[in-house]
C-alpha cells in the first residue's frame, strides 16, 4: 500500500498501470471529490461522483443510489473512470463492476492525526459503539451508515493508495 499527501505521486502511480475503474473512498468531507477532479483532469479520465446519482434528502447513501444510471455511465465510457463516493465498496457490490484500484482519502492534521479514526476503526461491538455514540446525542443516519460501513468493509485496509489530505 502506498501512502502519500501528494496528488502528483498518485498521478504518477496511476500513469504506470493500465486501469479501467479507479475508486476513491473516504468519509463525507474528506476530499474525495477534489481528488477525483484532479486525477480525472490530469489523466484524462472520466469522473463519476455517486452523489450525482443519489435520490436526494433520504438521509442515507448506498440504498438510494440510482445504480442503473451509474452502470450506464460506466458502460458508455470510452476511457478509464474515476468513481467516488462514501461507502464506495458497498456501492460497487451493487454495480457488479470490480475496481482495479481503491484510493482511500484520510483527512489528517498537519501533524498526522486522522480526524475520523475513532469512527472508522471501531474495535468493539459495533452496536454497542453506536449506542454509546448516540448517548451523547443523536447522530445522523448517514453518519451511522458510514461508521457501520467502515466497520464491515475496512476500506482503508483494502486501499492500494492512501491519500492523506492535510488540513492546515
Amino acid at each position: 500500500m502506498q501512502e502519500t499527501s501528494e496528488i502528483s505521486e498518485i498521478v504518477a502511480s496511476l500513469k504506470t498501470t493500465k486501469l479501467r475503474l479507479i475508486g476513491i473512498d473516504g468519509t463525507d468531507g474528506s476530499g474525495k471529490s477534489t481528488l477525483a477532479k484532479h486525477l480525472s483532469s490530469q489523466l484524462g479520465f472520466a469522473h463519476i461522483n455517486l452523489d450525482d446519482h443519489l435520490e436526494k434528502n433520504r438521509g442515507q447513501f448506498v440504498k438510494y443510489i440510482k445504480y442503473d444510471q451509474v452502470k450506464g455511465e460506466i458502460d458508455k465510457a470510452k476511457q478509464p473512470i474515476v468513481i467516488e463516493g462514501v461507502c464506495l465498496l458497498a456501492a460497487i457490490e451493487n454495480l457488479a463492476d470490480p475496481l482495479d484500484i481503491l484510493i482511500y482519502v484520510k483527512r489528517v492534521s498537519d501533524y498526522g492525526m486522522w480526524y475520523e479514526k475513532e469512527d472508522c476503526e471501531v474495535n468493539e461491538d459495533i452496536d454497542e459503539f453506536i449506542i454509546r455514540k448516540k448517548s451523547g446525542g443523536s447522530i445522523p443516519a448517514l453518519t451511522e451508515e458510514i461508521i457501520r460501513y467502515h466497520y464491515k468493509y475496512k476500506p482503508y485496509e483494502k486501499a492500494g493508495i492512501i491519500y492523506k489530505r492535510i488540513d492546515r
